[in-house]
């Protein structure tokens, strides 16, 4: 008799390539050894053992979770995760873990080295109102960030044309473009720290960072912007972010704490 007759008699509703899944899942012994073919022969005192499928448990993240619904899901990125990336991307980012569990649309980025708050859409109706949102600058999303030496005033704007370099870094340029547009006010100072609340009116790369640096108060850890060097990184983490819901138009705010490693 050959196994695939066996299988048959045992699971008679069952398609051929679905037992041919199961041999190749481990799932079907002989005599406690693993099947390899269904052409396999057997005698009548072989023992043939067919293991029920392993449960999986829920895909594990690589940050936690803030927020979710049918329609968008809220999450707090680490620092050193990248958001997203250019397709055969070897590193691990926010939006292919997320993808891991089911469709996800990317909406905003943070920084691989900042941390805080990403919010993705789940739908297609979401995508399209949360990218609204945010090229309209109805999205709020604050900052904090800790800087040294403390700005020259404690309150005030920051607006100038950013344009990147080729080596990715961005800079304010004298010519006519986009405003990039932050606001920040200082919530505390720590000897030569300062820790700022910053709001961004608009969302350009490096934004916060190119500003804070040209204004005199680069961000602690931001190397690449004259920041001093942190054992804990780059000192910005979104703590804030309000979005209209895509579906119940109902404005939610979302708030964290600064991350451990900012505390001073």
């Amino acid at each position: 008799m050959l196994l695939l007759e066996r299988l048959l008699n045992e699971f008679p509703s069952a398609k051929r390539q679905t037992l041919k899944r199961m041999l190749q899942a481990g799932r079907v012994t002989v005599n406690g050894v693993p099947a390899t073919h269904l052409k396999q022969t057997i005698g009548q005192k072989d023992v043939v053992r067919v293991d029920a499928p392993q449960k999986t448990g829920p895909i594990r993240l690589p940050f936690p979770i803030v927020y979710e619904d049918d329609e968008i899901i809220v999450i707090d990125k680490p620092a050193g995760l990248l958001t997203s990336t250019v397709a055969r991307e070897p590193r691990p980012t926010a939006l292919a873990a997320l993808r891991g569990r089911g469709r996800v649309g990317l909406i905003h980025r943070l920084d691989r080295d900042a941390s805080g708050l990403l919010v993705f859409s789940k739908t297609t109706a979401a995508l399209a109102s949360l990218k609204s949102q945010f090229f309209h600058h109805s999205a709020t999303r604050i900052y904090q960030a800790i800087v040294s030496p403390p700005p020259p005033k404690e309150n005030g704007t920051v607006k100038s044309v950013l344009s990147e370099r080729t080596d990715g870094t961005v800079h304010s340029i004298h010519s006519r473009g986009k405003l990039a547009i932050t606001h920040y006010q200082q919530i505390r100072r720590v000897g030569e720290l300062a820790i700022l609340r910053v709001t961004l009116e608009t969302g350009k790369k490096h934004q916060i960072r190119a500003h804070l640096s040209e204004m005199g108060a680069p961000i602690v850890g931001d190397s690449l912007y004259g920041g001093l060097p942190h054992r804990n990184g780059l000192m910005l983490a979104a703590v804030e972010l309000q979005i209209e819901h895509p579906l119940t138009k109902k404005r939610m705010v979302f708030r964290i704490d600064p991350p451990k490693r900012m505390k001073v």
